[in-house]
């Protein structure tokens, strides 16, 4: 799985290489098959339940907020130097690879968080919250944006914080 990350993480889902994995995993490449039936399985597996957000369970919506931010800004939420949004953005090209960021990883993460922030429209709220924290990791990370960059962290803070505290209050009239 370590090998499967960083090749995912480096190139993407197309053009990642199953013998590279392998290779890297010191193993032969029909063991990806055996074991995840292809590619796309492995890839599946790879992107099941790689942000944790029930550590989000039991505080209050300011100190909700602040987690987010920092998962926003890339304080917390990957796994050492794996990225699932990264990979996900990098693997957005291809239809089978976008299916399964929304299945093993979008979808469950808007029902977690959903389920964390509760009351009317959570659903919708944790579906603009996640796009909010996604838009920050393309503008970061894809496109390298300066005005985005981690030494504007602290100038950025204050502007996530207000949004993310916006969308959370809106609510039905």
């Amino acid at each position: 799985m370590a090998a499967a990350r960083v090749e995912f993480q480096r190139a993407g889902y197309e053009s990642a290489s199953t013998r590279k994995i392998a290779s890297d995993a010191g193993c032969n490449v029909a063991l990806i098959n055996r074991y995840f039936g292809s590619k796309i399985g492995l890839f599946e597996t790879v992107m099941e339940a790689c942000i944790e957000l029930s550590p989000l369970a039991g505080l209050s919506q300011d100190q909700m907020v602040a987690a987010l931010v920092d998962i926003a800004l890339g304080k917390v939420g990957s796994q050492g130097d794996f990225d699932p949004v990264v990979v996900a953005i990098k693997s957005s090209g291809s239809a089978s690879a976008r299916e399964v960021v929304r299945d093993k990883l979008g979808n469950p993460m808007v029902e977690e968080l959903a389920s964390l922030i509760g009351g009317d429209d959570a659903k919708q709220k944790a579906g603009v919250v996640l796009s909010i924290i996604s838009g920050m990791f393309v503008g970061r990370v894809s496109i390298g944006a300066d005005a985005l960059a981690g030494d504007e962290s602290e100038i950025i803070r204050p502007m996530l914080t207000a949004a993310l505290k916006a969308v959370l209050a809106t609510g039905r009239d």
